[in-house]
């Protein structure tokens, strides 16, 4: 006697792979897709450890008909083909369940149910309390004294799942299970293409079979029901005859083995199936999944195996082999005091550096020592003459301890930023030891080193601990070389020296001096705006408990949506509820209740109010330094498109057209004796969407200077000239044109400008026709991401597109827009970032004191003495509209003042 647990293979993986359509894909480094198969182990995994079963069998599907589908053409005929990208992860699944000792089973005429039926009557027969896994309710016929369904749900607030024993499944339906074939007969089931009896659902199905018992009971009791539905049952005989037959999960199925082979022991303990399930899911980069498994490596790193294994997948071999021989090398540290100390030879080689415990370590090839420096003698190691460019990884994050940047240092090749460009990492903050797995294709062999620098009482009383930790950076640091030889000869094989060397490993300086520059701010004026925030939400406040008859929580979407909607409240109508149970209370839903209560203005007031006192009053002074100064953090990793963010502050999201963003602004100075220059591109994105399509209108327009949202308001309007152009009608092309290349649709157009849906599609409408060029080259666009699953900037930069093989309307609507916008965007991105090195390696040339101290998307500031702000704003304006050569020219616009709300 014992506890077997049943699943339901493909109902289980089904429910993960549509749990997370419309999610960024999860995908493995080699891009196999992982999103199903993680929902998957973890769903299973939950079970396991709540239900503690000693045998197991995951039960699947197959592709060949069964005898259910001899018995009726209609059955499952209206099933779609599976999505490629749930197909792909099917064998990934199964083979992870035979690395960890559970049994499978699947056999060509039977479905998953009929396995399961009959394995639980097998071990109904043998003493076993049975559990069935599996979000088919068809199973609930298999429901007996030793039989229960686990039945899994969705919803936040909801347990992840329900048990349906005998008397749960009968208090709930109010018939017992052994019947529940019968309910299936009458209502049918649209899944399967079964079709039921007219205008039977299932709420009279269970009525029926509740009062008159089975198929037979209900067909001789037809004279006590009304006569419309007497007669659409006495015409479904036949019918009803089928369906039992087609619903009914066989429990006789010749299964291949029986219970005896399902014994599950737990992990394996033999070391060779251990290593084997570990390393499959560290190569699908299921690291989380890992941790709650509580697995870990037993045996050690192989570099002969794993060179050998990756040798098959096209990675360089003689680097593999030279990483193969580091491996089984061992390092020393040398500690530098005197620079000159440092050798020539040293400095001559390819070297990698890394930042450890406020101090800055170097290796190079051929060389297994680990060379320790202070700070300040590094920068003078690296004061020599000489063009040096260090392989680091997240170099500019990590050399903050540095009192300088490195002297002669101008670009340094980052493995991080290399990676994102080379798609070889996924968004998020760069990891290396999926950096280096995704690179090489092997495992990452010195995982002990993370465990050996924790703050244990051993690791403090070792008199060694340091030097351990500097040949653990020394190690990784090695290996980062060999990653960035593999990334140089993915570089060159694919053409993109330009977007890394000249663009991306330069900006990391660039990036660099501005980070450690900041912008200077005034905190008298952040904390005047605070303080008036803060009186002004008081009385908000104040206003919106008086309307309301109570005091609640503004800020709590559940108490405003209990003040909005309740019988206690202010009972308004209202919407769909959201992910967490409660109705919505987002700025959509509010601009929806406006015309029902006053209250909601002054509500939407607060939200606004209080969103920018949080963030950008009170926020922003929390990150003053102490000299006056902002410092946000910029990351060149975590976009698809190559956008620059900005975090701890975030300075990009600081709002533009708003009064109160301006005061903001306002509040971003120069230092005494100085001035901001601002320069800001005009209309980057429309120019190069011209640029890029050649069509010829919108060319023109730039090429000859006109204002192009009135050239398109004549045309798509039917005007005679730009004299008839309104001021309204030169906003709604101005919108279409900026918003045409994210494939805006017609509701969405109509709700950016207030107009009817008929108007906004007739807007798009003639804009397409207006305009084929424009629509040619992103139609384009669209078909080239499909047929080669990605698109590029004009410098290369690709963003993959995982989101068109999608089965889900909404998620490949998206990957469609982003084929659009990304090489638009994308490329707009990579011009600023020309600019921004141009710009700051001008000014150390022609104005060695003035700084360049913001970036904003399409826009520079830079802070300058007074008396240099006129030779500045030219070289500004010089070296952005210089930065790339297109047929359509580049125009920045400049402005001066104390101020960045002035200079702007």
């Amino acid at each position: 006697m014992g506890r077997l647990l049943l699943v339901d293979g493909n109902s289980i993986i089904n429910r993960a792979y549509f749990a997370v359509i419309g999610r960024a894909p999860m995908t493995a480094p080699d891009g196999t897709p992982t999103g199903a198969v993680n929902g998957f182990l973890n769903s299973l995994h939950g079970v396991m450890k709540e239900y503690e079963p000693d045998k197991i069998c995951v039960c699947f599907d197959l592709k060949a008909p069964t005898f259910r589908h001899k018995m009726s053409a209609d059955y499952k005929a209206n099933r779609k083909g599976m999505p490629d990208d749930l197909s792909a992860q099917m064998p990934v699944v199964k083979d992870l369940l035979d690395k960890w000792g559970i049994a499978r089973m699947e056999l060509e005429g039977y479905e998953a149910d009929d396995l399961i039926g009959t394995l639980s009557r097998l071990g109904s027969e043998a003493g076993d309390t049975v559990y069935i896994f599996s979000g088919d309710h068809d199973d609930f016929q298999l429901i007996s004294d030793s039989v229960s369904v686990i039945l899994p749900q969705s919803g936040k607030g909801k347990d992840p799942r329900v048990l349906y024993d005998r008397a749960m499944f009968e208090t709930t339906y109010g018939v017992k299970p052994e019947v529940f074939v019968y309910v299936k007969a009458l209502m049918g089931d649209n899944s399967d293409n079964i079709r039921g009896v007219e205008k039977v659902g299932e709420k009279t199905a269970f009525k029926l079979i509740a009062q008159y018992g089975d198929i037979e009971g209900v067909l001789s009791h037809t004279d006590e029901m009304s006569p419309s539905l007497a007669a659409r049952l006495n015409e479904s005989h036949e019918l009803l005859d089928l369906n039992i037959k087609l619903c009914t999960i066989d429990r006789e199925v010749p299964v291949p083995y029986g219970i005896e082979a399902t014994d599950y022991h737990g992990l394996p303990t033999d070391e060779a199936a251990n290593d084997a399930l570990y390393d499959e899911l560290n190569r699908l980069a299921l690291r989380s999944f890992i941790k709650k498994l509580g697995i870990s490596r037993k045996g050690a790193y192989d570099p002969d195996s794993a060179v050998a294994a990756s040798s098959s997948n096209g990675v360089d071999e003689e680097i593999l082999e030279k990483i193969k021989a580091f491996i089984s090398s061992d390092m020393s540290v040398v500690y530098v005091d005197d620079p000159s100390a440092v050798s020539d030879s040293l400095m001559s080689r390819e070297m990698s550096v890394d930042f450890v415990n406020n101090k800055m370590i170097v290796v190079s090839e051929g060389d297994c020592k680990v060379y320790v420096m202070e700070p300040e003698t590094a920068v003078k190691v690296f004061g020599r003459d000489g063009d040096v460019v260090p392989v680091a990884f997240e170099y500019k994050d990590k050399s903050k301890i540095l009192p300088v940047p490195l002297p002669c240092v101008d670009k340094v090749f980052d493995t991080a930023v290399a990676g994102a460009v080379l798609n070889m990492a996924e968004g998020g903050k760069p990891d290396f030891t999926r950096l280096y797995e995704t690179a090489t294709g092997l495992m990452y062999p010195f995982r002990e080193d993370a465990a050996s620098r924790q703050l244990t009482m051993d690791f403090l009383m070792d008199d060694k601990a340091e030097e351990k930790e500097f040949i653990a950076a020394g190690r990784k640091a090695m290996l980062n070389l060999f990653v960035a030889q593999l990334q140089k000869k993915e570089t060159e094989a694919r053409g993109l020296g330009n977007l890394l060397y000249d663009i991306e490993f330069p900006l990391v300086i660039t990036l660099d001096a501005i980070e450690r520059t900041g912008m200077h701010v005034s905190r008298d004026m952040l904390d005047d705006l605070h303080a008036e925030y803060t009186r002004r939400l008081d009385i908000l406040s104040a206003q919106i408990y008086e309307m309301c008859g109570k005091r609640f929580n503004i800020n709590s979407p559940k108490q405003l949506a209990d003040v909005l909607y309740e019988a206690d409240g202010l009972a308004l109508p209202h919407g769909k509820k959201g992910k967490t149970g409660v109705y919505s209370t987002g700025i959509d839903e509010l601009n929806r209740l406006r015309q029902y209560h006053p209250v909601i203005d002054l509500i939407i007031d607060y939200r606004e109010l209080s969103k920018l006192d949080s963030t950008y009053a009170a926020g922003l002074i929390k990150s003053i330094d102490s000299d006056g100064r902002i410092r946000t953090t910029f990351t060149q990793t975590l976009t698809n498109t190559g956008r620059l963010s900005s975090t701890e502050p975030n300075l990009q999201n600081i709002p533009v057209r708003s009064d109160e963003g301006a005061r903001i602004r306002a509040a971003f100075t120069a230092e005494d004796g100085k001035l901001l220059v601002d320069a800001d591109y005009s209309q980057i994105e429309l120019r190069l969407l011209a640029a890029l399509s050649g069509d010829k209108d919108m060319c023109d327009a730039f090429v000859h200077d006109q204002d192009v949202h009135k050239m398109t308001a004549v045309k798509v309007y039917g005007l005679r000239s730009t004299d008839e152009v309104t001021s309204k009608m030169r906003a709604a092309a101005k919108t279409v044109n900026f918003s045409i290349i994210y494939g805006i649709s017609e509701y969405g157009l109509s709700n950016d400008l207030q107009i009817g849906f008929k108007e906004a599609a007739d807007l798009i409408r003639e804009y397409e026709k207006q305009f084929p060029g424009i629509m040619g080259f992103l139609n384009g666009l669209k078909a080239d991401g499909e047929k080669k699953g990605y698109v590029e900037t004009i410098f290369g930069r690709r963003r993959y597109l995982t989101e068109l093989k999608s089965q889900n309307r909404n998620v490949r609507n998206f990957g469609l827009r982003a084929a659009m916008n990304t090489p638009i965007q994308g490329s707009a991105a990579d011009i600023i970032k020309i600019a921004m090195n141009k710009v700051y390696r001008a000014l150390l040339n022609e104005y060695p004191d003035a700084r360049l101290v913001m970036q904003v998307h399409d826009e520079l500031i830079v802070e300058c003495g007074k008396g240099e702000e006129i030779g500045v704003a030219d070289l500004l304006k010089r070296e952005m509209e210089s930065a790339v050569n297109l047929a359509i020219p580049l125009i920045a616009d400049v402005g001066i003042g104390d101020n960045w709300l002035k200079a702007k």
